[in-house]
């Protein structure tokens, strides 16, 4: 499987956690992103469990659904950026509403990107690199 700039990364040093209320799509971006050798490919349905292991799995990249019940996306990122240990944890959020209003309330509130569903293999392959070299930085 093609996985683009990925292929040039050694993705083995990351942990990546999918945060969607929806199985069928943790489950399509979890085999999207299988072939990438992460340390560890974390999927969760439910968003406050997610939150809830955050410390403890010490993820270095979520994509996280925007729409989910309970803790949507927003409070979940709103949450997690006023935790200072978490500043270094990278935040895709995945959305079907492609909305600018949106996509500018995620940027406000710490997201790193935002991609919009369905999801555009390449595009979030882009993206997740990108992180990746950014984390990369920090290490350095």
């Amino acid at each position: 499987m093609d996985i683009g700039p990925l292929n040039e990364l050694n993705c083995s040093k990351y942990t990546l956690m999918i945060v969607d209320d929806i199985p069928i799509n943790t489950k399509l971006l979890g085999k999207l992103l299988e072939p990438a050798g992460f340390k560890q490919l974390l999927q969760y349905n439910n968003s406050q469990m997610a939150f809830d292991s955050i410390r403890s799995v010490k993820p270095d990249i979520i994509l996280l659904d925007v729409m989910m019940p309970g803790l949507d996306g927003f409070a979940f990122l709103s949450a997690m950026r006023e935790d200072h240990s978490l500043d270094n944890v990278k935040v895709i959020m995945i959305s079907a509403v492609s909305e600018s209003e949106e996509m500018l309330k995620a940027g406000n509130i710490g997201a790193n990107d935002y991609l919009t569903k369905p999801i555009n293999a390449k595009r979030l392959y882009s993206s997740i690199a990108k992180q990746i070299a950014e984390l990369g930085e920090a290490d350095a």
